[in-house]
């Protein structure tokens, strides 16, 4: 509550400009602490070991560009990283420069999903499905492993596509939380 004095001695009662930036900074606090970004920052760590896990079997094929360049390992470890952030993010909510840190990670792993999408794709377009003339040959063989080869890099590809579009929600989640502790510390100073 703020009172004011005018010059003719009239007394005005008003909301108060720092309780209502504080009761803003602790309701998204709080909504920031109600899980949101734990329950993110999971669903990215297990993203994360699904694309590593998955990817094992693209070690026993015949070596294309996913292969070559590590793309599941690589974007593997940078979701899980990012959601093993962005889960400890409750003890340090109050702490801006971890939610930066968190911010910067989050946006790394979008960064990092835009050329590993390239790469699933380039490789599922380079290395299609052999044929299969006859079925009692060896050429089947090679027509079914080469389409579960394929069906592995589809699945690895909209894992990493949904891990983009959880960290793009998370990064904004986060950057909301920052730009409110931003307007807190303003008014403080």
């Amino acid at each position: 509550m703020a009172v004011s004095i005018s010059t003719d001695l009239s007394v005005t009662v008003g909301d108060d400009v720092v309780a209502d930036k504080l009761a803003k900074k602790q309701s998204l606090l709080n909504s920031i602490e109600k899980n949101e970004c734990k329950a993110l920052g999971v669903s990215q760590v297990m993203l994360g070991l699904l694309i590593m896990m998955n990817s094992i079997t693209l070690l026993f094929s015949d070596t294309t560009e996913v292969v070559t360049f590590g793309v599941p390992l690589w974007t593997g470890l940078v979701f899980v990283t990012a959601g093993s952030l962005a889960t400890m993010i409750e003890k340090y909510t109050y702490n801006r420069n971890y939610i930066c840190c968190c911010i910067n990670t989050s946006a790394v792993a979008i960064v990092v999903a835009a050329p590993a999408l390239i790469i699933y794709f380039t490789d599922i377009a380079r290395n299609p499905v052999q044929d299969c003339v006859h079925p009692e040959t060896e050429e089947c063989h090679m027509h079914y492993s080469t389409l579960s080869i394929r069906v592995v890099k589809t699945t690895l590809a909209i894992y990493t596509l949904i891990h983009a579009i959880i960290s793009t929600i998370l990064t904004y989640i986060l950057h909301r939380a920052r730009k409110q502790l931003d307007h807190y510390t303003t008014i403080n100073n």
